[in-house]
C-alpha cells in the first residue's frame, strides 16, 4: 500500500520552519518536544532523507527540507481552504491591515493571490509604516490588525492573534566602510516609532557615543542606498542583510542588539469575519 502524508506531520514541520526551534514549535502546537521529534523522524522516513539540520539552539533546512517546506506549505493551504469552504459561508467586508514595511512583500505575497481567488468579497486596505506608527493607529481604531516588530521582552498582549517569528537586529555597513571612533556614528534610520531605531540609539547612548542621522526615511530603499554608498551605518533584521552589507559586531565597537518578535495584533474589540480569514491566511502562509 502506498504511503500517505499525515496533515498533522506537515503542521509540525511548518511550525518548526516558522519558529526555527523544536521547543518553540512544541509550545505553539501544544505538543511535547518528543512528539515533535517523532513527527520529524516520520516525515524524514517518508521523504527519504534529512529535512533539518539541528543543534542545541536552532534548526536549518537541508536542500531537501527547503523543497519540502514549499510543497508542504502549499498542500496545507489547499487542505485548509477546502475544509473551510465546506463549513463556512463566503466571508465579506473591509479589512485594514498595517505591515511593518520590511515584511510587506512577504505578507502580501502569501495573502493577495489566495484572497482574490478564494474570498473575492473581502476588500483589503494595506498601510506600511514603522511599527510604532502602526501601533498607534491600531489603538485609535484606524487599522483592524497589524504585523508589528516588538522587543521580545515586551509584555504579552491579550490582542495578539499570533506570534509569527523572531528577528535579530544587527548593525550593518558597506564592505569598505571603516568606522571612525572619534566622530559621531553616522546612521541611516527609520523614523521615530521604529523599534530598531530605539534600541540602536539606546545602545549607543549607554556606551556614551555620539551619533547623527545622515538619512531618515520611512522607506527601506533610501536607507539601503545610503548604507551601500558607505555614507552611513544601518540597523536591519539579520535575515534582511543584503550582499553589499557586512555585519558590524563587538570588534567594530558595536554592541549586540536585543532580539525582537513579529506579532500579529488586532485592534480593540471583536475581529470581523473578514479579519479572521486574513489573520488565518497570514498565520498559515507567512514565513520569515
Amino acid at each position: 500500500m502506498a504511503e500517505t502524508l499525515d496533515i498533522e506531520l506537515l503542521r509540525t514541520f511548518q511550525a518548526i520552519v516558522r519558529f526555527g526551534q523544536f521547543l518553540a514549535a512544541a509550545s505553539f502546537l501544544n505538543k511535547s518536544p518528543s512528539a515533535i521529534s517523532l513527527h520529524v523522524r516520520r516525515l524524514e522516513a517518508l521523504a527519504g532523507g534529512r529535512l533539518l539540520e539541528r543543534d542545541n539552539q536552532t534548526v536549518t533546512l537541508t536542500p531537501l527540507g527547503r523543497r519540502f517546506a514549499l510543497q508542504s506549505a502549499e498542500l496545507l493551504r489547499y487542505h485548509d481552504q477546502m475544509l473551510s469552504s465546506f463549513s463556512s459561508p463566503l466571508a465579506s467586508g473591509r479589512i485594514r491591515l498595517g505591515i511593518s514595511e520590511e515584511y510587506a512583500g512577504a505578507v502580501l505575497g502569501c495573502t493577495l493571490p489566495h484572497l482574490s481567488a478564494d474570498f473575492p468579497h473581502i476588500e483589503l486596505e494595506v498601510e506600511t509604516a514603522a511599527s510604532g506608527r502602526l501601533s498607534a493607529r491600531l489603538e485609535r481604531g484606524q487599522l483592524d490588525m497589524a504585523l508589528l516588530v516588538m522587543p521580545a521582552d515586551a509584555p504579552p498582549s491579550p490582542r495578539c492573534i499570533n506570534l509569527l517569528g523572531f528577528t535579530q537586529p544587527v548593525w550593518v555597513a558597506a564592505h569598505n566602510y571603516m568606522p571612525d571612533i572619534g566622530k559621531p556614528v553616522p546612521l541611516a534610520l527609520h523614523g521615530k516609532g521604529c523599534p530598531y531605531r530605539t534600541v540602536a540609539v539606546d545602545a549607543l547612548s549607554e556606551q556614551g557615543r555620539r551619533w547623527r542621522a545622515v538619512i531618515t526615511s520611512a522607506g527601506a530603499s533610501a536607507l539601503e542606498t545610503a548604507i551601500g554608498a558607505g555614507l552611513a551605518i544601518g540597523i536591519v533584521d539579520r535575515a534582511q542583510v543584503r550582499p553589499f552589507m557586512r555585519i558590524l559586531g563587538a570588534d567594530d565597537g558595536f554592541p549586540e542588539l536585543p532580539a525582537h518578535e513579529l506579532r500579529l495584533i488586532q485592534a480593540p474589540g471583536e475581529l470581523s469575519e473578514a479579519g479572521q480569514v486574513l489573520a488565518k491566511m497570514i498565520s498559515d502562509g507567512f514565513t520569515l
